[in-house]
C-alpha cells in the first residue's frame, strides 16, 4: 500500500547526507564536505521540487489546512532551506581561505544549527500534516500515478517504477 509517509525514507536519506557533510567538516576535510553538501543539496532540491510541483498543488486543491499547515508555510520553509544552503556553499569557499581553519569550521557548524532546527521542524510538519492529509484525500491509484512522476521517489518506488 503506497502512502505519502513513505516519503519519510527520503528525509532519512537527506539526514544521512547532511551528517556526512558535517562529519567531513569535523575532520577538516573541506573537499569531502563540499561534495557531501552538493549531494545533499541536489537531493533536497529534487525532493522540494516534487513537493512544490506535484504534492502542494494537490494539497491546495483538496485539503482544508489546519493551523500551521498552509501551503504557504511549506513553501516559505522551502525558500529558507534553499537560502541557507546557498550561504553554506559560500561559507565553505570562505572557510578554505581562513588562516584558523578550526575556528572557521566551528563557525560553520554553529551557523548550521538554525538550519537543522528549521529542517527538523519542517520534516515534522510534513510528517504530521502534509503527508497524512494527502493520504486522506487521495486513493491508491492517484498515489501510484503521483509517485511515478517523482524525481526523487522512495526507494521501493525506484525499483518498481518504469
Amino acid at each position: 500500500m503506497i502512502s505519502f509517509s513513505d516519503l519519510l525514507q527520503i528525509h532519512c536519506r537527506l539526514d544521512e547526507l547532511f551528517l556526512e557533510h558535517q562529519r567531513a567538516l569535523l575532520r577538516l576535510d573541506l573537499a569531502t564536505a563540499s561534495v557531501a553538501l552538493e549531494a545533499y543539496s541536489l537531493e533536497l532540491f529534487a525532493h522540494m521540487r516534487d513537493e512544490e510541483e506535484l504534492m502542494i498543488p494537490l494539497y491546495r486543491e483538496r485539503v482544508e489546512p489546519p493551523v500551521g499547515g498552509t501551503a504557504e508555510i511549506f513553501l516559505g520553509e522551502h525558500d529558507k532551506l534553499r537560502q541557507y544552503l546557498i550561504l553554506f556553499k559560500d561559507g565553505l569557499v570562505r572557510v578554505r581561505n581562513e588562516k584558523d581553519l578550526e575556528r572557521a569550521v566551528i563557525w560553520m557548524l554553529d551557523s548550521q544549527t538554525t538550519f537543522k532546527r528549521l529542517h527538523v521542524h519542517h520534516d515534522t510538519r510534513e510528517k504530521k500534516m502534509l503527508y497524512p492529509l494527502l493520504d486522506d484525500v487521495t486513493n491508491q491509484e492517484e498515489r501510484k500515478i503521483l509517485f511515478s512522476q517523482l524525481q526523487l521517489p522512495p526507494t521501493f518506488a525506484r525499483t518498481t517504477a518504469g
